[in-house]
């Protein structure tokens, strides 16, 4: 800061005090996030600047609370403005260019003389995150200097903000705009943040992103902080194979073993930014699939805990998902959905259509253990099991699943999460949540067509909960695992939807499903745990059975 007399004058307008010292001066608590915590001096920032517009105000930076006030000095309580730290993207000595809310990276910034910029992010609606630019104008250069020097420091020191992340961008995916989607929407955000180091490697093949992450040098991987997918659910479903497999293996855990009960949580975050065809992922974790929302997430560093499905066949791994899990009818439609892929989004509608004309049922059995003990007997509630059934010809009972059903079924439906898509805009789930430590397994036996279309119409009108009240077909329980094996005849045993892509039945083996509570975090936000009055759902989960 230097030692000359000149320059100590022009600081005098800096004044850093402890919180008891200051006189007449308030700032109000405001709630921020428990892991923006800021190491060093505890006290008070304060300076007297002007607005562009040569209006007196003054800034203060309480360092206690982690908020920034600004108060127009005209005598008056009500012109007073505060933003959080975590809302804080950074601050910059020159001017952006913001369009409609994202910040467009500069090619040659003109740094200004006495103006400081800050740059805070701001929810433009319900839903979605945008960007907006706070000038300050300092008395002197020296102390604009100051204040971005201690501010970026401090933003720096916040823990939870990635500081280095690797972003995989499906060239195809978005109908092939995935990069310019990045570039667009979201590189300003990233390109913005303090510390933040990011590489961005462009996906050549299926499974690019997960061998890159398995075989990813030791020095690098220790090094990471996040991974972020720019495309689809298939592609985001890469990263998270990757990054689990690579985290089970360095920790001698055998993720093959259905039975193991306790894998290690990845170092890392995971982020998504929505470029595919359906973007239920980032829809439900962002609450929307807005680009630049998603962008804002991650730069900013919002976490939630996030629950895991395991697949597995004849004791090895062969899939991971965080999403969702479906067979008979729409494993059929993403099936048939291929073969349209030029098509775009439009593929689902016309393959639905083909797919409810062809109206697949597949018979075979479910088995499932709840995930709370109860008193009540699901095998009662649920219709009588098609004969002959080997499970209740057992004398000894169900092995390792306390419940079954055999029957013909249009949908098994398994949900990690709400699972919001354009299709489903209030969810798919009935009851489950990002990280509430169980899976919603839906159960449909066979149904007419008309029943059928009835159904998706009001899974995409009311969602699952208000289905459950509307459908008396519906079968769902809470569980913690639970398999699924077709009968021996049946010649096509059919397709599983996992997570966007598919998965095939075997013919004459079983699939085991287990839950792994809160096992990854996400770079994003749990809608439920946000506002907890909207999903009051939630709070009535004494029961693992959900009662007609």
């Amino acid at each position: 800061m230097g030692g000359s007399k000149k320059d100590k004058k022009q600081q005098q307008h800096v004044t850093i005090v402890p919180v008891e010292a200051v006189k007449g001066e308030h700032v109000d608590t405001v709630p921020f996030s428990s892991r923006s915590r800021i190491s060093g001096e505890s006290g008070k920032l304060i300076a007297d600047v002007q607005s562009p517009h040569a209006k007196n105000h003054r800034i203060i930076f309480d360092r206690d609370l982690n908020v920034f006030e600004f108060r127009l000095l005209d005598g008056s309580s009500k012109h007073l403005v505060i933003y959080r730290l975590d809302e804080l993207l950074s601050t910059t000595c020159f001017p952006l260019k913001i369009k409609k809310g994202v910040p467009v990276i500069p090619t040659s910034p003109q740094t200004s003389d006495k103006t400081l910029y800050f740059n805070f992010v701001y929810k433009k609606d319900k839903k979605k995150w945008r960007l907006k630019q706070l000038p300050v104008v300092f008395f002197t250069t020296t102390e604009r200097d100051y204040w971005h020097s201690l501010i970026d420091t401090t933003l720096r020191r916040v823990q939870n903000r990635p500081k280095n992340i690797i972003i995989f961008i499906n060239p195809f995916g978005g109908k092939g705009k995935a990069q310019k989607i990045f570039k667009d929407n979201v590189e300003g955000f990233f390109w913005l943040t303090p510390g933040l180091r990011y590489k961005v490697v462009l996906t050549e093949r299926a499974n690019h992103a997960r061998d890159y992450i398995v075989e990813m040098p030791v020095e690098q991987w220790t090094a990471l902080d996040g991974l972020v997918s720019v495309g689809g659910d298939g592609l985001f479903n890469e990263l998270l194979s990757g990054g689990l497999l690579r985290t089970q293996n360095d920790a001698g855990r055998n993720i093959d073993d259905p039975n193991t009960s306790h894998l290690v949580t990845p170092h890392i975050r995971f982020g998504i930014i929505g470029a595919g065809s359906a973007n239920s992922i980032v829809s439900t974790v962002h609450e929307t699939n807005d680009h630049a929302t998603s962008a804002v997430h991650i730069a900013i560093g919002s976490e939630c805990n996030v629950d895991v499905c395991t697949v597995h066949q004849d004791q090895k791994l062969i899939r991971i998902s965080a999403n969702a899990i479906s067979y008979g009818w729409l494993g059929d439609v993403l099936r048939d959905s291929e073969e349209y892929r030029c098509l775009g989004p439009v593929r689902y509608q016309w393959s639905a259509l083909r797919t409810t004309i062809r109206h697949p049922i597949y018979r075979g059995k479910v088995q499932f253990s709840l995930s709370h003990k109860e008193t009540h007997n699901p095998n009662e509630q649920l219709p009588p099991c098609f004969k002959p059934c080997d499970i209740c010809e057992k004398p000894m009972g169900n092995g390792q699943y306390d419940y079954h059903w055999h029957a013909e079924f249009t949908h098994v439906i398994c949900c990690v999460i709400p699972t919001v898509t354009p299709f489903t805009p209030y969810g798919l789930a009935p009851f489950t949540g990002i990280g509430d430590g169980t899976l919603d397994l839906a159960l449909v036996p066979r149904i007419s067509r008309w029943h059928n279309m009835q159904f998706m119409r009001k899974v995409a009108m009311y969602g699952g909960k208000g289905l459950y009240q509307l459908d008396n077909s519906l079968n769902c329980y809470r569980v913690v695992k639970w398999s699924y094996q077709p009968d021996e005849d049946q010649k096509d045993p059919g397709v599983w939807n996992l997570d966007g892509e598919i998965l095939e039945q075997p013919k004459n083996e079983p699939l085991h499903f287990k839950l792994h509570p809160q096992l990854i975090s996400f770079f994003g936000r749990d809608a439920a745990m946000v506002k907890p009055s909207k999903r009051s759902f939630i709070k009535k989960r004494k029961s693992s059975i959900i009662y007609q």
